[in-house]
């Protein structure tokens, strides 16, 4: 399965308590990105898929490494 489709699988199994906390850490992320100043004149965006793309590649980076 690619990154892409796991990504959707995932945000289709979320509770709603689940999405509102990713959409906690997404503005939370985009506060962080913001306020350096080398970024922030990039305009980047932070969004759910970001945050669930890095966080299911580190669970698979810790699972490979048992």
């Amino acid at each position: 399965m690619d990154k892409q489709n796991e990504t959707r699988r995932v945000m289709m199994t979320l509770s709603d308590q689940a999405i509102a906390k990713l959409d906690h850490l997404v503005a939370e992320k985009q506060r962080e990105l913001n306020q350096i100043p080398e970024l922030a004149k990039y305009n980047l965006k932070v969004n759910k898929s970001n945050i669930l793309e890095a966080m299911l590649s580190k669970n698979r980076t810790i699972k490979r490494k048992d």
